[in-house]
C-alpha cells in the first residue's frame, strides 16, 4: 500500500467519477482505476459500488472516508515538514543537576518558542548517570560538567568554570587566602558520588594525599546551599548557583592560594548516531548561553555587587528563570 493509493481513493470519495478524479491527480483515468482495484484488492474489500459507468462509496467506503481523511491531511502535513528546513521533531536531552537547574530552563523555553514544531524532553542527573544514559541511548544529547571516561560516546567542549569554596561565615572569608590544607579540617558538603562538582574539588586533593572532612553529601545544589547557612560550614560549588547569595551577602568567597578548581562543561553524544540539524541546533543555544552566563557570573563574582544597571536589562529573563530554580 502506497500514499498514492490512498491519495486516489479520497480523490474518488470525494469526486466519485473517474475521469474528474483523474483530470484532479493529473493522470490517466485508466491509471485511476487500476490503482482503485489493486488497493481493493489488497485489503479485500470492496469500497465503491459500481453502478454502469458510475461509482458510489458504499458503507465500507465511507467508514474510511471519514477515518482515513483527517490521517492522511496530518500525514501530509509531517512529511512537508520533514522534507523543510524548519526544525521539528522530538529531542530527548539530559544534563547535569547544576546546568539543568541554573542554566538550561531558560534556554529550553527562547528555543521552543522559536521552533514551535519540537518536542523537548529534558532528563537531569549527575554526570555518571547522564553520559551512561547517553550510551545507552536513551538520550539524544547530554551536557555534563565532569570529566568523562566512556569510549562510547563523544565529547566537545562548550566552556569552561572555575568552582569556588563558598561559606555563610563572612570573617572566614575576609582573612583569606588560604592554603587549602587550612581548610580541609573543617566541616564540608559536597556533593554525591558520581557528581561532577565533586569529582572536581576531590581531583585537586587526591593527588596530594589530601581529604576533606565531610560531613555531609547531596544530590542536589539546594540542599547545600541551605545547609551552608549554619555556622563553620564549607562547600566547593559552581559560581553559577551561588551568585545570587553572594550579591545579597548571604554567602561569601574563600580565597585559596595554592589550588583551583578548574573543569571544562561537554557536550556528550554516541559515536554511533548520525548527525542532527535539530541536535545542532540546540547545543549551539546552549554552547551560546553558557558563554553569556559565564561572563556575567565572572562579573558579580569580582564586584561582589549588584550589576551594572545595563547588565541586568540583559541578565534578567536569566536571572528570573534562576531565581524561580532556587
Amino acid at each position: 500500500m502506497t500514499l498514492r493509493y490512498l491519495e486516489i481513493f479520497l480523490a474518488l470519495a470525494r469526486t466519485p467519477n473517474m475521469r474528474d478524479a483523474a483530470a484532479k491527480l493529473f493522470i490517466s483515468q485508466a491509471a485511476v482505476s487500476s490503482a482503485l482495484r489493486d488497493f481493493e484488492a489488497e485489503l479485500g474489500v470492496s469500497l465503491f459500488d459500481r453502478m454502469g459507468r458510475g461509482i458510489r462509496l458504499n458503507d465500507k467506503g465511507r467508514l474510511l472516508e471519514e477515518r482515513l481523511a483527517p490521517l492522511y491531511n496530518q500525514l501530509k502535513n509531517v512529511l512537508a515538514l520533514v522534507a523543510s528546513d524548519e526544525l521539528a521533531g522530538k529531542i530527548r536531552i539530559g544534563a547535569s543537576t547544576t546546568l539543568s537547574d541554573f542554566v538550561l530552563p531558560q534556554v529550553l523555553y527562547n528555543f521552543k518558542m522559536r521552533h514551535h514544531q519540537v518536542e523537548i524532553e529534558c532528563e537531569s542527573g549527575n554526570t555518571a548517570d547522564i553520559v551512561r544514559h547517553v550510551e545507552h541511548g536513551l538520550l539524544d544529547v547530554g551536557f555534563v560538567e565532569g570529566d568523562v571516561h566512556n569510549l562510547a560516546v563523544e565529547i566537545t567542549p562548550l566552556a569552561k568554570e572555575s568552582l569556588v569554596i563558598v561559606t555563610a561565615d563572612k570573617a572566614l572569608a575576609e582573612a583569606g587566602p588560604y592554603p587549602i590544607e587550612a581548610l580541609l579540617d573543617r566541616h564540608w558538603l559536597l556533593r554525591e558520588p558520581g557528581s561532577g562538582t565533586r569529582e572536581t574539588f576531590l581531583r585537586q586533593l587526591t593527588p596530594r594525599g589530601l581529604r576533606p572532612q565531610i560531613l555531609l553529601e547531596f544530590e542536589h545544589n539546594d540542599s547545600i546551599k541551605q545547609v551552608l547557612h549554619n555556622p563553620g560550614m564549607l562547600s566547593c560549588l559552581s559560581p553559577r548557583i551561588v551568585q545570587r547569595e553572594v550579591r545579597a551577602g548571604e554567602l561569601f568567597i574563600v580565597g585559596v592560594s595554592n589550588a583551583q578548581f578548574d573543569r571544562t562543561i561537554y557536550r556528550v553524544e554516541h559515536k554511533a548516531l548520525p548527525f542532527s540539524s535539530l541536535r545542532e541546533a540546540l547545543s549551539k543555544e546552549v554552547e551560546s548561553c553558557l558563554e553569556e552566563e559565564e561572563r556575567l557570573c565572572h562579573l558579580v563574582l569580582k564586584t561582589g555587587g549588584p550589576l551594572p544597571e545595563h547588565e541586568k536589562e540583559r541578565a534578567a529573563p536569566r536571572k528570573a528563570a534562576q531565581h524561580a530554580q532556587a
